[in-house]
């Protein structure tokens, strides 16, 4: 794509960045006011300008102890990483631990594993938070697929990444008189894929999607209210295998199943 090329030839111009810029802005606006929220400490999370940097570049530049999280993108199988310097992983551990102190100790290591594990409903939130402010551009289905702690790994195991060229970025992360930061970088080639659409994301273009409220009716043999019981089960005469009708308010129909996805309930809609 040389039209996309930008100053200094990176392959992203002034455009794709302001609307990965919108995206990851807005994420970080919402990590802090959920963090804020969730451990009654004033968080702020703030953006830095990215620039395009090999994978080898970015994994240079981060300062031992490493704390390295791999990221898949399950829709398109790439990978998407997050770098947690050792500041920023002991000041968000301490917010897990219940502190709110504002004088916050470097961990001075990696993370060990039952750390690592503690973080991941911070990083459950990262990907959630990511997913919900890309969905205007494509959908994500981000999960955590690996930790490195060492260069030594990173070298060995992920040697066909190195020369990958990836879009990388900063959030400032500040808690009281804490400041430190998190990188994040993603392949550019993903970017690329997305390039029209992240453009017009940056003007504003995208027409919004729009909000339906929806009903699905399940009838039921005659059931006295009054004498409905905790823990009682009333039986609707309808096949589980067979689907519900769902009606959205703008007069559209759908077959649809009930079920769950991820922790919450969720339809599939069949026909």
């Amino acid at each position: 794509m040389q039209d996309a090329l930008g100053p200094n030839g990176s392959p992203l111009n002034y455009e794709l960045t302001g609307g990965l810029s919108r995206i990851f802005a807005e994420t970080a606006e919402l990590l802090a006011a959920q963090w804020s929220e969730q451990f009654g400490v004033e968080v702020d999370v703030g953006l830095e300008l990215g620039k395009v940097r090999s994978f080898r570049q970015f994994a240079y530049a981060q300062q031992p102890p490493f704390n390295l999280v791999q990221i898949r993108n399950r829709t398109d199988h790439t990978s998407w990483w997050l770098a947690i310097p050792s500041s920023s992983a002991s000041a968000l551990l301490d917010l897990l631990l219940g502190a709110t102190h504002a004088n916050w100790d470097s961990l001075g290591r990696s993370l060990n594993s039952v750390e690592s594990e503690l973080m991941m409903s911070l990083l459950e939130q990262v990907n959630q938070a990511l997913e919900n402010h890309w969905r205007p551009v494509t959908e994500l289905d981000l999960s955590v697929f690996q930790w490195h702690h060492e260069l030594s790994e990173i070298e060995t195991d992920l040697q066909d990444l190195l020369d990958v060229e990836m879009f990388c970025l900063k959030w400032r992360l500040t808690i009281g008189s804490h400041q430190s930061h998190l990188s994040v970088c993603l392949p550019v080639s993903f970017v690329l894929a997305w390039s029209r659409k992240l453009v017009q994301h940056h003007y504003g273009e995208l027409p919004l999607e729009p909000h339906y409220q929806a009903t699905v009716q399940l009838e039921m043999e005659s059931v006295n209210l009054a004498e409905l019981q905790v823990g009682q089960t009333l039986e609707t005469g309808h096949a589980v295998d067979l689907p519900l009708t769902l009606y959205l308010s703008s007069g559209q129909q759908y077959h649809v199943k009930l079920g769950s996805r991820d922790g919450v309930k969720a339809i599939q809609i069949v026909d």
